[in-house]
């Protein structure tokens, strides 16, 4: 990408730019070097700036000076994060996720000193954490309580289309744009392995509960829909007439809607069910002994890893 003329174009004053920086400890002015970086690298600044300044600030309350740091000051530092209470953070790091991003953001600090050329000390790095353990996620449990408040939904029509869905978000790892393009004849009786369309069409196998709720759904649907001039020709179909909506394709404002309202008779506090639901998906296929290539080609993720590993979506 074409940036802006800077300073930090030629590498003796990128050098001497972080070098100084780093002799004061300036936070504003590495941070123009590591905000430049990020542009050039294309790197993502969440997090990225919030880690930096927390580091230089502790480094510089420890006392240390440039280059002469000592070899466990990175995990001391790291030890702050894990336990959520790193200098200068407005708020406490509740969300793995978030620890997650400041361990790749103590990556980039180190890989911009090295950009400009300057030798990093001899320190030690903490471990990367595993991002499987750090996605949000739901537990058996929950799960469980947001099947039996779909079961008990007080409108009976959405009854078995929140169980079949939960099933295929929460078991099967189907994403929610994947779920809204499964067609009918991708999910139809005869078969066990629905096909799932998009940037990674796959089928989709199915636990004999997931296979029961599916067809329950379908035995519900033809019932809903009998008089409908016009059949849908995909599998997930709006089953009220709210706003005048009975039998269109189920869309995004329709499943978050059902979502939440599942969340709240299951009595469940969560900022979003989408992303924990899959990887809860994730987590079991895991734990059936499924290799991580074979749970990436399932769920359509580009690269799982076991727990304890990496991974990514």
């Amino acid at each position: 990408m074409l940036l802006p003329s800077s300073p930090l174009d030629e590498p003796d004053t990128r050098r001497e730019w972080v070098e100084a920086a780093l002799g004061r400890w300036d936070r504003a002015a590495f941070g123009e070097a590591l905000s430049y970086a990020a542009k050039l690298f294309g790197w993502r600044e969440a997090n990225l700036q919030r880690a930096m300044e927390s580091l230089f600030y502790w480094l510089k309350e420890q006392g240390r000076r440039w280059p002469a740091l000592e070899r466990g000051d990175l995990l001391a530092f790291w030890a702050l994060v894990e336990r959520g209470q790193p200098p200068l953070a407005k708020r406490p790091l509740r969300r793995p996720a978030t620890v997650y991003s400041w361990w790749w953001s103590l990556r980039r600090v180190l890989a911009v000193i090295e950009w400009a050329g300057l030798e990093v000390p001899p320190l030690d790095f903490p471990p990367r954490p595993s991002y499987l353990s750090s996605r949000p996620h739901l537990s058996d449990a929950e799960f469980a309580r947001l099947l039996r408040a779909a079961q008990q939904h007080p409108t009976g029509a959405l009854r078995r289309l929140g169980v079949a869905v939960l099933y295929l978000l929460g078991e099967a790892a189907v994403a929610s744009r994947e779920l809204f393009a499964v067609r009918l004849a991708d999910g139809d009786r005869a078969r066990r392995e629905p096909r799932v369309r998009g940037a990674k069409a796959r089928e989709v196998p199915l636990s004999e509960a997931a296979a029961r709720a599916l067809e329950a759904y379908l035995d519900d649907r033809e019932v809903v829909l009998a008089g409908q001039p016009l059949g849908s020709p995909y599998l997930f179909v709006r089953m009220t007439n709210k706003r005048g909506g009975l039998g269109r394709p189920l869309g995004a404002d329709t499943l978050n809607g059902l979502l939440e309202r599942l969340e709240a008779l299951a009595g469940l506090e969560r900022e979003g069910l989408l992303v924990p639901l899959r990887w809860r998906a994730v987590r079991k296929l895991l734990e059936q002994g499924l290799s991580p290539q074979e749970v990436a080609r399932r769920t359509g993720l580009s690269t799982v890893v076991g727990r304890g590993g990496r991974g990514r979506e």
